[in-house]
C-alpha cells in the first residue's frame, strides 16, 4: 500500500494483550484519521459505556497523507467517549506536531487503547516493538516534565503525550500534551487518567511509500507557491490593542517537515520571552481585560504554558475566569464562597491559585472539576444567572454567531463539540475580506471573489452572501464533506483548503489540492473522496443517534439566536459579505425561525435524511455501504 502502513496497534492494558489489527479494509472506506477513528470506535465502544469506564477505546488515527513530505500533513485525529460532553458520548479531537508522523514511521495507521492498568503505566513504541512500563515515578508531575523524563529515558527524539495533575485527577475537561506544545481536548486526558496511562513514547525508524513522488515534490513546491496569505499571527482579541506591539512573530510553527506559514509561531514577548504559540492560547489570559493593567507580560507569557503543563483546556480557562470575574464585579461570589481571592483576578498569582484549586478539587475548584457548563448547575442562583451565552461543555459558542452567519446554525448544532474547523472554511475567506474593506487593494479578497469561492469550492454561489439563507444548506454540507475528508488524510485546518491566494493572478487558490496531493500520495483515483466524505459524515450521525441524540430538537441552534439581538461578533467585526458587491452590518440580527427551519429541511434533504425527523433514511446509507448500522 501506499501512503498507509496497513496496520492498527490494539492494546488492553488490563489484561496487558498487544496485537496488530489489518487496517486496509478500514481505510479502504474511511482513508484514515477522523474516519478511521470513526469506524473502530462504532466496533469497540458501546452506547452504555461511560467515559471512565475501562472498556471505553482512546483511539488515535493517521491519515494516508501523513509523514509522507507533503506540506501541511501532521494531523492526528484522536476519537473516544468525551467525560466533558453533555451528556458523555463520542467526541474527538485533533493533535499536530510530530505524533501523527511518528506513529507512521513506527508502522501504524491507528492505535487503540482500551481498559485501565492496575497502577500508573506509559506505553512504549518502539516500531514493532511495543511494551507497557511502570510509570509510578512519574505520576504526581505536570506534562512538561513527564515528556522529559521520557526523552531522557528513550533519546531525544522520543515523541510524546501525556498528561498532568488535570488528566490524573480525572478533571472532566482535561486534555492531553504532546511534544511540540500541542494538545488535545475534549477531556481525553482525563480519559488517559482513568486508564492510569500517565503517557505514550513513540520512536518509529520506517518510512512511508509514496506512490508518484516527483508528483508530490512538484506539489509541494506548487504549494509553497499558491499557500501565500494573511497570517494570522495575533490572537483577535489582541490584534489592535496597545498590547499587539508587545508580540512579534519570529518564526513559523515548524511542525514536521512543514515550512507552510500558520498561526502557530514562534512568539517574542515583551522583547524578552520566547515561546511556541498557537491559536487562542495566545490570549485565554488577559491581564488588562481583568483590570490588571500593569500586570508584567511574563503573565501573558506563561498562562498557556502553565495550562499545557497541568492539563486544562484554554477555552475552558477563559470562560471560568470571564465568568469569575463577572461574579466579582456582581459581588455574586466572595472570596469565602470561591476559595480564592477575585480581586487578584488578572493577575499570575491567582492563575497559580485558580489551577491548583481545579485539579485539586479544592473550594470552588470542586465544582469547576466538571466542567463550567455541568458544574456550574451547582452554583449559587445569582452567579450562575451571570455565565456568557459562550460557554460550552467543549470550546466556546458563538464565536461566530448564527445570528450574522445563518450557515453556523448547520455547523455548531449538529457537532458533538464546537468544532472550529468546520466554520473556519467561512472565516478564514471572512478575514482578508474584512482586511479588504478597511484598506482596499490589501488583499484582493472581495465580494466577487468570495462568489467564485462560494460557487466552486462550496458548490453554492448564493453562499457568498453570508448574511443569508439562501444555498447555505448546500454548502454546510459541501464543506463539512470537505472537512472529514480533510481530518481523515491528515491534513492541517491551518494550511487547508486554499480557497484564496496572493501567489495567483487571479487571487483563487485550489480547491482540488487536497486531491492532488491524495492520489499522488496513494496512487488512488481521487474521485472516491467525495463518497468517502458523505460516508464518514453519517456514521458520526449514526453514532450520535445511538448514543441517545434526539433528532430534529437536539439540531437546533441555541433560543436566544431567534430572539436576542446580536450586539457585535466577537472576533470578526459586524461587517459580512451581501447579495452582490453589498455590505451587510449584522448588528441588530436575529435568527429568522421561518427561515431556518426551511434551511434545515433543504440540508436535511440535501443529506438523504428525512426531512421531518433528520433521520438518515435506508436507502442513504446503503447508497454510502453503511446500512447495517441503520438507526432503524
Amino acid at each position: 500500500m501506499y501512503g498507509w502502513m496497513g496496520r492498527i496497534l490494539y492494546v488492553n492494558l488490563t489484561d496487558s494483550q498487544i496485537k496488530i489489527i489489518d487496517s486496509r479494509p478500514y481505510v479502504e472506506k474511511y482513508l484514515g484519521g477522523r474516519g478511521l477513528g470513526l469506524a473502530l470506535y462504532l466496533e469497540n465502544v458501546k452506547p452504555e459505556t461511560k467515559a471512565f469506564d475501562p472498556e471505553n477505546c482512546l483511539i488515535f488515527s493517521v491519515g494516508p497523507v501523513v509523514a509522507t513530505r507533503a506540506q501541511g500533513a501532521t494531523m492526528t485525529s484522536v476519537v473516544g467517549k468525551s467525560p466533558a460532553t453533555v451528556p458523555e458520548g463520542y467526541c474527538y479531537g485533533n493533535l499536530t506536531g510530530y505524533v501523527g508522523p511518528e506513529f507512521k514511521k513506527a508502522g501504524y495507521d491507528g492505535l487503540l487503547i482500551t481498559g485501565r492498568a492496575e497502577h500508573p503505566v506509559y506505553l512504549l513504541i518502539e516500531d514493532d516493538r511495543v511494551g507497557i512500563k511502570d510509570a509510578s515515578s512519574m505520576w504526581g508531575l505536570n506534562g512538561y516534565r513527564t515528556g522529559e523524563l521520557l526523552q531522557q529515558a528513550h533519546g531525544k527524539n522520543t515523541r510524546w503525550i501525556v498528561i498532568g495533575a488535570a488528566g490524573e485527577n480525572l478533571i472532566k475537561t482535561a486534555l492531553a500534551l504532546a511534544v511540540h506544545d500541542c494538545t488535545v481536548s475534549a477531556g481525553f486526558g482525563a480519559v488517559m487518567g482513568s486508564k492510569n496511562l500517565k503517557g505514550i513514547a513513540i520512536l518509529g525508524s520506517g518510512k512511508v511509500e509514496v506512490a508518484n513522488p516527483k508528483t508530490l515534490t512538484s506539489l509541494n513546491r506548487y504549494t509553497f507557491k499558491i499557500s501565500k496569505r494573511i497570517r494570522l499571527t495575533h490572537a483577535p482579541h489582541i490584534e489592535g490593542t496597545k498590547y499587539a506591539d508587545e508580540l512579534e512573530v519570529i518564526g513559523k510553527g515548524g511542525c514536521y517537515m512543514c515550512g507552510l506559514e500558520c498561526v502557530a509561531g514562534i512568539y517574542r514577548y515583551g522583547k524578552k520571552y520566547v515561546g511556541h504559540r498557537k491559536c487562542e492560547s495566545v490570549e485565554y489570559y488577559l491581564p488588562w481585560a481583568y483590570g490588571k493593567e500593569k500586570e508584567p507580560i511574563e503573565t501573558l507569557f506563561y498562562a498557556p504554558v502553565k495550562a499545557n503543563d497541568y492539563g486544562f483546556d484554554s477555552w475552558e480557562m477563559n470562560s471560568i475566569c470571564d465568568w469569575l470575574y463577572d461574579c466579582y464585579k456582581a459581588g455574586a461570589l466572595t472570596d469565602e464562597e470561591s476559595g480564592l481571592p477575585l480581586s487578584e483576578l488578572g493577575t499570575g498569582i491567582f492563575l497559580d491559585k485558580l489551577m491548583d484549586a481545579i485539579a485539586h478539587r479544592k473550594g470552588i475548584g470542586k465544582m469547576l472539576a466538571e466542567g463550567l457548563y455541568r458544574g456550574s448547575e451547582k452554583a449559587p442562583p445569582r452567579a450562575k444567572a451571570l455565565l456568557r451565552r459562550s460557554v460550552a461543555p467543549i470550546g466556546q459558542n458563538d464565536i461566530f454567531s448564527p445570528r450574522a452567519y445563518p450557515i453556523m446554525a448547520l455547523f455548531y448544532p449538529l457537532e458533538p463539540r464546537v468544532h472550529h474547523i468546520n466554520y473556519h472554511d467561512i472565516a478564514f475567506v471572512h478575514i482578508p475580506w474584512s482586511h479588504e474593506q478597511r484598506k482596499p487593494g490589501s488583499t484582493g479578497v472581495n465580494n466577487a471573489l468570495i462568489r467564485r469561492i462560494a460557487k466552486e469550492i462550496w458548490n453554492s454561489e448564493a453562499a457568498a452572501d453570508f448574511s443569508g439563507y439562501e444555498g447555505q444548506a448546500m454548502a454546510a454540507k459541501t464543506i463539512q464533506n470537505r472537512t472529514y475528508i480533510k481530518e481523515s488524510l491528515g491534513l492541517c485546518d491551518w494550511a487547508y483548503p486554499i480557497s484564496y491566494s496572493f501567489g495567483t493572478p487571479d487571487r483563487f487558490g485550489d480547491p482540488e489540492l487536497e486531491a492532488k496531493l491524495f492520489s499522488a500520495i496513494t496512487g488512488v483515483n481521487s474521485d472516491v473522496l467525495e463518497e468517502i466524505g458523505e460516508r464518514i459524515y453519517n456514521m458520526q450521525r449514526l453514532i450520535l443517534l445511538r448514543e441517545g441524540r434526539r433528532t430534529p430538537e437536539a439540531d437546533y441552534p441555541m433560543p436566544h439566536n431567534f430572539t436576542e439581538p446580536l450586539e457585535s461578533p466577537a472576533h470578526t467585526g459586524i461587517l459580512v459579505p451581501g447579495p452582490g458587491d453589498s455590505v451587510v452590518d449584522t448588528r441588530g440580527k436575529v435568527l429568522d425561525r421561518e427561515k431556518y427551519m426551511a434551511m434545515l429541511k433543504e440540508f436535511y434533504r440535501l443529506r438523504g435524511w428525512d426531512e421531518e425527523t433528520g433521520l438518515p433514511l435506508r436507502e442513504t446509507l446503503e447508497r454510502l455501504g453503511i446500512s447495517d448500522f441503520s438507526p432503524d
